[in-house]
């Protein structure tokens, strides 16, 4: 790639491309100076929303003399109409690099609302972008594009986009994640201690770092769980043993190994009480996370006395889930991927993605983690604070 970009401007950009994730100002300099070197007149990052989501794209950054008038437009209504995305959308893959040519033939972009009323009073004919995220995911891609005169994107440009596009989809995850973070922070500053269950966050070593009032008051009373030494301990042997594992499978999310990540266990109480029911899940999953970045799982604890159905149906049912869609949902929350779950269910990939779609529609998500949030959280009231 030495040969497209000058090896010191490369190192800037790239080094720029990963200050954006945390200072969004850098955005505008990364595209600016990979649209200068594709030889654009105009270049941006945009997030594809998901269907049912308020408006149909939202910009991460933008250069070019008419990108600040053309935003709002294309934001709102012709990311709708975008025929190369249209036309290209089996292409669409994380790390795809394609020209306009390869997505949609001259003849139907020429004759497309998009291009006669959108492109073209903006003097742009030809684009190239790279794929950064795909579904299930909303998609995000970086895209240029340049004026007739200048002719069509090639092989050249191609190789100057492959050289910054692997950075460019880590940045997008790492902000993606970040977000995430502070937006779960944020809602459960709060949320956290007016949440009827017990909430615990454990680090990797599946140490207890994080809890609530009321999850302290369950281990210092020995009510069903307990504390020693930081680890979380069942008052039951068996349920011991189940709990353990489901801690376990659940920090090694990332380990990528075929475990389970998660699950529910009842675990009995002393004196013939009415058990208490947990559910386990990957914080990376859920994108809740509590003041501590060290936390890798999160355990809701829910007390009998305090309610008289499970959390998790009680949130399907209130959203009309089918059973098919309750099934789906109930293994991301578990902390499967899309595909794993799947193959639990013995279903294809395309519909275990409609079934996700449906549920998407449903509850008022716009991603998977969004989801396991509100399903984990919705004791909080998050229906009505999330729609």
């Amino acid at each position: 790639m030495g040969g497209v970009w000058p090896r010191k401007e490369l190192d800037e950009v790239v080094a720029s491309i990963y200050l954006a994730t945390t200072d969004h100002e850098h955005w505008s300099f990364v595209i600016e100076r990979i649209g200068r070197r594709l030889g654009a007149s105009i270049a941006a990052v945009h997030v594809h929303a998901n269907p049912g989501d308020v408006e149909p794209a939202t910009t991460i950054g933008a250069w070019g003399r008419s990108a600040p008038p053309a935003l709002r437009e294309y934001e709102t209504y012709y990311a709708t109409r975008n025929v190369w995305m249209q036309h290209g959308a089996h292409l669409l893959k994380p790390g795809a690099i394609l020209t306009g040519e390869q997505m949609c033939p001259d003849d139907i972009l020429l004759r497309s609302e998009f291009y006669l009323k959108f492109l073209r009073p903006r003097d742009i004919r030809y684009s190239i972008r790279a794929v950064l995220t795909a579904d299930p995911d909303p998609y995000s891609v970086f895209s240029a594009g340049r004026p007739e005169g200048a002719h069509a994107f090639g092989d050249t440009h191609r190789k100057i986009l492959a050289a910054v596009t692997p950075h460019l989809v880590q940045a997008i995850r790492i902000q993606s994640r970040l977000e995430a973070t502070q937006a779960g922070r944020h809602a459960f500053s709060g949320a956290l201690e007016r949440l009827p269950l017990a909430v615990f966050f454990l680090d990797r070593r599946c140490r207890v770092v994080e809890m609530n009032s009321s999850a302290r008051k369950l281990v210092e009373a020995s009510d069903g769980l307990k504390l020693e030494r930081g680890v979380l301990v069942a008052y039951d042997t068996r349920a011991e043993v189940l709990l353990q594992q489901m801690i376990f499978g659940a920090a090694a999310l990332d380990t990528g190994r075929f475990l389970q990540h998660g699950g529910a266990v009842s675990l009995p109480r002393p004196e013939g009480r009415h058990p208490l029911s947990a559910m386990i899940a990957p914080t990376g999953v859920t994108g809740l996370f509590p003041a501590s970045r060290s936390a890798r799982v999160v355990v809701l604890v829910e007390v009998p006395a305090q309610r008289t159905t499970a959390p998790f149906s009680d949130f399907t049912r209130s959203h009309g889930l089918s059973p098919a869609e309750t099934g789906l949902a109930a293994r991301l929350v578990r902390g499967l991927s899309l595909r794993q779950a799947a193959a639990d269910l013995g279903i294809s990939d395309n519909t275990a993605r409609s079934h996700l779609k449906n549920v998407f529609a449903k509850t008022g998500a716009r991603r998977q983690s969004d989801l396991v949030r509100r399903a984990l959280t919705h004791d909080v009231g998050s229906d009505r604070d999330s729609s």
